[in-house]
């Protein structure tokens, strides 16, 4: 009676453990979508409102007024599928084909040209292999997108 008593609190005891995991890996998603969702926020107030570009600093001065939004517009798409990738919900096969589509254009080209090192460099201070990944993914097809085929 004793033994069977020990093999169900030991049961429960692993199912609190495994919940206490689940609830901890999601708590860690919705807070990174939350801060994502208030990237996609200030990308887009940007877009509407150019004369706030200047307080992102760097990368797009210069740029004419259509480029610079064309670059901020392909830096949330490229911040969406790295959300989607991070989760799960996007595969290194589909990650592949929007990548081949997107370095075939010429604004995504040259926004991962521009922001490429800062993506290595956040890539690099994470402990996700999801997102080191995630980089190692875009930055092959775009080497493989602006390398010329002979």
């Amino acid at each position: 009676m004793a033994l069977i008593s020990l093999v169900i609190s030991a049961a429960a005891l692993v199912g609190v453990l495994i919940s206490l995991v689940y609830q901890s890996r999601q708590t860690r998603y919705s807070r990174e979508e939350n801060m994502r969702a208030h990237h996609r926020e200030l990308l887009g107030m940007v877009i509407q409102d150019p004369s706030l570009r200047v307080c992102w600093g760097g990368t797009m001065d210069g740029l004419p007024e259509e480029k610079a939004r064309q670059i901020t517009f392909a830096n949330m798409i490229v911040s969406w599928w790295q959300s989607s990738y991070v989760v799960k919900d996007v595969t290194d096969g589909q990650l592949s084909l929007n990548l081949e589509s997107f370095f075939r254009g010429e604004i995504g080209r040259e926004y991962w040209a521009l922001s490429r090192t800062g993506w290595r460099d956040l890539a690099e201070a994470t402990r996700s292999a999801r997102k080191k990944r995630f980089v190692e993914i875009v930055d092959a097809k775009y080497e493989s997108a602006v390398t010329p085929r002979s």
